[in-house]
């Protein structure tokens, strides 16, 4: 196995949520799923908000053995959180030069796919019409301060409209315009909402459904795209194909 040529582990590390045991069990589960897939890979998960902490986790891959660490975040842009708020973690923990850090979780190139079968499975089961005849509208977080969020929610969405699946594609934000309530209104077509989250906190299981009551023809929601249970084979993919790039990169020269 590529992992007992060079021993790696893996940390998912994700936001955390406020007093949230149900969204922080989401990650847990993906993470248990993960390493169930792969056992060669000792595989564990952390918070920064919250508990289980990031630090520990670092600490639990630490204990076994690996030289190397790669840290998959469970976060749909590489925004302040992967890119500042990781790394300084992971400096502060002692463990920085063994870290590998992974492309976040909203930027795998499997993610438009799996959002295309779901939308398609809703709009065929829950809307009983053809994806042609429907909408699709993927929501993401948005930010004032910050294009990462919306620049991936576009990034996907371009990909969601080149498989030429529903009538059209189109993007909103809770944070920054084109804002959730006046896109969801904007178009009389039947729709399927894709939370484009990580997992169900406020925003996915509070707000986007409150603004769904204002739609003018029927809907259907995926809830939060990080929270399907087929996540964790997109994490486990990309964390195999670091290891095989790794090891390829530290194998002796013939």
């Amino acid at each position: 196995m590529l992992s007992q040529k060079v021993p790696v582990a893996a940390v998912v590390v994700g936001h955390g949520e406020r007093g949230g045991a149900f969204s922080n069990a989401i990650l847990l589960g993906h993470a248990d799923a993960v390493g169930a897939s792969l056992p060669d890979i000792a595989v564990t998960a952390g918070v920064l908000s919250g508990t289980p902490t990031l630090e520990d986790a670092l600490a639990a891959a630490a204990r076994s053995g690996a030289r190397h660490i790669l840290v998959y975040p469970y976060f749909m842009a590489a925004g302040f959180f992967v890119n500042t708020k990781v790394p300084k973690r992971l400096s502060e923990a002692g463990v920085a030069e063994r870290c590998r850090v992974l492309a976040p979780l909203g930027a795998d190139p499997g993610m438009p796919a799996l959002i295309m079968r779901k939308a398609v499975a809703l709009a065929e089961a829950d809307l009983g019409l053809a994806p042609a005849e429907c909408r699709l509208l993927l929501v993401g977080h948005g930010s004032q301060v910050s294009r990462a969020s919306a620049e991936a929610t576009e990034a996907v969405a371009r990909r969601l409209l080149a498989m030429n699946s529903f009538g059209a594609v189109a993007t909103a934000y809770l944070e920054e315009p084109p804002e959730l309530d006046d896109v969801i209104t904007a178009d009389t077509r039947p729709t399927v909402v894709v939370g484009f989250f990580n997992v169900d906190g406020l925003h996915a299981g509070e707000e986007v459904p409150q603004a769904m009551l204002n739609a003018p023809a029927p809907v259907a929601y995926t809830g939060p795209v990080g929270a399907l249970p087929e996540v964790a084979g997109l994490i486990a993919n990309a964390i195999e194909a670091e290891v095989a790039a790794l090891t390829r990169l530290l194998a002796p020269s013939a």
